[in-house]
């Protein structure tokens, strides 16, 4: 049995719940390696205390306080000679993984960073049902990215981080085996978009969302080298979506929404729908009860981050199938990926 493993069975009530009241230290532990540039400097290899407290602009003392919080936190290792080496999962915060998947870098900055104050106020979120974030900013929704550019950039890798990790899968789904054109609905950089065009030849592909993230789209479109079959569309999914595809994708759209705004969304939809058209919704299903499993205790941090940030909530298989049905798409599917989501898809009737 690993050790760590064994240290944990073994633990009181008072140790697990102790460490689950200080787990904010990590976080920002995490961003503030992130905003030094640790990784990227341990990525070029081990280094000794001074070389990287140089390199950083760090004093010693703290600088080496935060190397060893790291090394607990397995994102780096101290070595016999006293130097420190970045290991595989360190190398994931990096801007560009060395061949160790995709890059959590904006995820570290953007939890420790703009969503941080959100979480300071989620009593008053479950108290009212509504969005603290939009009582921190006097903006609903999305609008407070309106604010930086740099903030809403930000945003927009951290959700492409998450998505990188389960695209692949996705796009080896059956269901494009015989797809011409893909709308991806609020498809943000188009990451997984790209990723399905690159996938399949014959498809194209139109990523609908805010005009900040055209130019993450752009430059990913040539990246994977389907500019000529894919395009960017900026607008508001409220208002229409592009009509006559035959797969409509909804990737962590409809958690963003109460059951009103999810139902006008999913009516754009099926106005834009062909009868036949699928529509994949890439989500965390909820169960009916959770348990102290990693995955459902990211459902219940996912579902409170929604309440707080925006109002939303996650939703069981049946609530989904509630908010399809009325406006004529009926579930044929549900297959789990292998981090946290499932794919939903239904089909467009008559």
């Amino acid at each position: 049995m690993d050790p760590a493993v064994k240290a944990r069975r073994g633990e009181s009530p008072q140790q697990r719940l102790i460490a689950q009241i200080t787990a904010c230290w990590r976080t920002q532990a995490l961003r503030a390696a992130v905003q030094l540039e640790l990784p990227e400097q341990l990525a070029q290899g081990p280094r000794d205390l001074a070389a990287l407290a140089a390199a950083c602009d760090c004093a010693a003392d703290g600088l080496l306080r935060l190397l060893r919080a790291l090394c607990s936190l397995q994102v780096c290792r101290e070595r016999r000679d006293g130097r420190f080496e970045l290991s595989a999962t360190g190398a994931l915060l990096c801007r560009e993984p060395p061949g160790h998947g995709p890059s959590l870098r904006a995820m570290a900055l953007w939890w420790g960073g703009p969503l941080w104050p959100t979480w300071g106020d989620l009593a008053y979120s479950v108290q009212t049902g509504r969005s603290a974030r939009a009582r921190q900013t006097g903006r609903s929704h999305y609008a407070f990215l309106d604010e930086s550019p740099e903030v809403a950039g930000l945003f927009h890798d951290a959700m492409r981080a998450m998505t990188a990790l389960i695209a692949v899968e996705i796009a080896g789904l059956a269901t494009w085996h015989d797809a011409r054109e893909l709308v991806d609905v609020g498809g943000g950089s188009g990451e997984l978009a790209a990723t399905i065009a690159a996938a399949h030849p014959g498809l194209r592909a139109t990523v609908l969302d805010r005009p900040d993230a055209a130019p993450g789209a752009s430059a990913l479109f040539d990246r994977y080298q389907v500019a000529a079959r894919a395009r960017f569309v900026a607008g508001d999914f409220f208002a229409a979506i592009p009509p006559g595809a035959d797969r409509y994708l909804l990737k962590s759209i409809l958690h963003n929404w109460d059951d009103a705004a999810c139902q006008r969304l999913l009516a754009r939809c099926a106005e834009a729908a062909p009868r036949g058209a699928r529509l994949l919704l890439v989500e965390r299903l909820r169960p009916e009860r959770l348990s102290a499993s990693r995955r459902d205790q990211a459902l219940a941090r996912t579902d409170l981050n929604m309440l707080a940030g925006l109002g939303g909530r996650e939703r069981s298989l049946a609530e989904f199938a509630a908010l399809l049905e009325p406006v004529g798409f009926s579930i044929v599917g549900s297959t789990p990926t292998r981090h946290e989501f499932s794919v939903v898809e239904a089909r467009r009737g008559a």
